[in-house]
């Protein structure tokens, strides 16, 4: 599920402090970090990254293409610099035999594990820019959560 981590610290500690967020020590001043899990993957490979920042291109032109490889806790750590605060939506997959770019079958349906922010799992039709939207603000974490 995609989420800003320090909006879903959530569970509380006995004393009623909110859980400690593990990826917020990744968080750099004036930048936003993307923690992708992909625990299947923990032994390598890359996660890729788009971003959009308009409806009129989503999906057709990313104002922002990254890739970060998977830890050994089945995490990607992208960080991305000078992203001014606002609307973004975040397009991730599991980059799995290498070639830097989504897969697809004849049918046009993506081989290759894939997640959209806000958890959104279209069925029959492309997500839309208003459902993946997340508000960030530099020094925010934003953690999508693939599918196994």
């Amino acid at each position: 599920m995609a989420a800003i981590a320090a909006a879903s610290a959530g569970s509380a500690l006995a004393d009623s402090a909110p859980a400690p967020d593990p990826f917020a020590k990744f968080a750099a001043d004036g930048s936003v970090v993307l923690a992708v899990q992909a625990p299947f993957a923990a032994q390598g490979g890359d996660v890729r990254l788009s971003v959009y920042d308009k409806p009129e291109t989503f999906l057709e032109m990313a104002a922002i293409k990254h890739h970060g490889p998977v830890n050994d806790d089945g995490v990607a750590l992208i960080t991305l610099n000078g992203l001014e605060a606002g609307e973004y939506a975040f397009v991730a997959y599991f980059d799995a035999n290498g070639d830097g770019k989504l897969n697809r079958s004849v049918l046009g349906v993506p081989t290759e594990p894939l997640i959209f922010s806000n958890d959104i799992k279209p069925k029959l039709r492309k997500p839309t820019f208003d459902e993946t939207k997340v508000d960030v603000a530099p020094g925010a974490v934003v953690v999508l959560t693939m599918p196994d």
